[in-house]
C-alpha cells in the first residue's frame, strides 16, 4: 500500500495515507551518496506542515541488544543520532523544495523514557543539536524548526490519529 511503510523491524507499521506527499525510504534514497547523512525513518506531508518522524522501540519481542539502548543514552550517542536524522531529513525536504513548518517527532517506545524527567533531559539535550537557536540569527530568513517532542506510540497515535502506528498481524 502507497503511504503505509513498516519499521525497520518489520513489527510496526505506520499508515501516513491521509498525508499530503510522504515518505520511508530516505535510507534508500541516500544509498546514492554512501549513506553519508542520517535519516530520518518517516516524512509526512499535510495541508499546514512537514512531520519529520523518528522512530525507537526497545519494547519489541526478541530485541537483539536492548542494553545497547541504555548505553547510547547514556553515553549521549542516542541523542546525537536523533539530531543528525534531522539535519538529513531537512536536506531532503529542501531539496525537494517542500516549505512548510517542520515539526520533528522522535517516537520513542521504552520504559526509559515513561520516566518523566529522563524524558525532560533527553527532549532538552536534543533541542540543543536543532537548530533553534541557529534560525534566530538575522540572516536566516527561513524557519529551521518549529518543533521537536518525543512520544510514545500511543501517545503519537492520539496526537496524531490520522497517521496510526499498529502492530502488524
Amino acid at each position: 500500500m502507497s503511504g503505509v511503510y513498516t519499521e525497520e523491524n518489520g513489527l510496526y507499521r505506520i499508515d501516513l495515507r491521509a498525508a499530503v506527499w510522504s515518505s520511508g525510504s530516505l535510507n534508500d534514497a541516500y544509498k546514492v551518496i554512501g549513506h553519508t547523512l542520517s535519516a530520518v525513518d518517516f516524512i509526512a506531508e499535510t495541508d499546514n506542515a512537514i512531520y519529520l518522524i523518528e522512530y525507537k522501540n526497545t519494547k519489541i519481542e526478541n530485541a537483539v541488544n536492548p542494553r545497547a539502548f541504555e548505553e547510547k543514552i547514556s553515553n549521549g550517542k542516542l541523542y546525537s543520532s536523533i539530531a543528525r536524522k534531522y539535519y538529513g531529513g531537512m536536506f531532503y525536504l529542501f531539496a525537494c523544495e517542500k516549505r512548510k513548518p517542520v515539526h520533528y517527532i522522535a517516537i520513542i517506545e521504552s520504559e526509559l523514557m515513561e520516566d518523566i524527567v529522563l524524558r525532560k533531559r533527553a527532549t532538552a539535550s536534543i533541542k540543543r543539536k536543532l537548530p533553534f537557536n541557529l534560525q534566530t540569527q538575522t540572516e536566516i530568513t527561513n524557519s529551521l524548526i518549529d518543533g521537536f517532542k518525543i512520544c510514545s506510540i500511543s501517545e503519537w497515535n492520539n496526537d496524531f490519529p490520522m497517521f496510526p502506528i499498529e502492530k502488524m498481524l
